[in-house]
């Protein structure tokens, strides 16, 4: 059946299963789940965002909405701009034991939000280029670009969940739904490099990183960034 939508990821989930009773688990659990994985683990380009007139005022400013990881962020003065350097929580403390207020330099991440070093004296504007979570689906929010482009994402890393959820699935069905998750991650990051260096001709390499969802990303084949 199509897998073009939430309620039909859902459909074909409890089909693949030859479950009815599972509603709840599958959009609560096993759908999450994978929706958490994939965020912690993808860094593609569909997830980059950027505010361009992001404040800095105060030493802590909220995180955007979304956010998992800053790609890069400076002030933006007039024609000029500042690099913003991260630094480790510990290392700012060392550096906040001395400082005086001025244009923010450094920054690290505390929670919720971003802590700078020296604290502004005035009012900064800010551009930053970070990577967002995929919206998550839901009944208002249908699809979205891993749906839409690699449903196999969804369906088998839901699968694997269920699997270890319900208890006496083959070993043999659930290595396959796990070892068909891990090849359509794989793929869509392989995509996104291809398409990041599309017209440049191609490089033979020599290793690639083995990955699966659900181990330690420990098997190395090489230069794969």
């Amino acid at each position: 059946m199509a897998l073009s939508t939430y309620a039909e990821l859902k459909t074909s989930i409890a089909n693949w299963l030859n479950r009815s009773d599972l509603t709840d688990e599958i959009s609560d659990d096993f759908i999450k789940l994978v929706e958490s994985e994939y965020n912690s683990k993808l860094r593609i380009r569909k997830m980059l965002t950027s505010d361009t007139s992001f404040t800095i005022d105060s030493e802590l400013e909220t995180l955007p909405t979304g956010f998992l990881q800053v790609r890069d962020f400076y002030i933006v003065s007039g024609s000029a701009k500042y690099s913003l350097t991260y630094m480790a929580p510990t290392q700012m403390d060392q550096i906040k034991g001395g400082s005086t207020s001025g244009r923010p330099s450094v920054y690290t991440i505390l929670g919720d939000n971003f802590r700078f070093a020296p604290t502004p004296d005035g009012t900064y504007t800010s551009t930053i280029n970070y990577y967002k979570a995929i919206d998550a689906l839901s009944d208002s929010t249908t699809t979205n670009y891993i749906l839409t482009n690699h449903p196999g994402i969804y369906l088998y890393g839901s699968l694997y969940h269920a699997a270890n959820f319900l208890g006496g699935i083959e070993p043999s069905k659930l290595q396959n739904w796990s070892q068909l998750y891990a090849t359509n991650m794989e793929r869509l990051e392989r995509n996104d490099k291809e398409d990041a260096w599309s017209g440049t001709p191609l490089q033979a390499r020599s290793d690639v990183t083995v990955r699966s969802p659900f181990v330690d990303r420990t098997t190395v084949i090489s230069n794969n960034t």
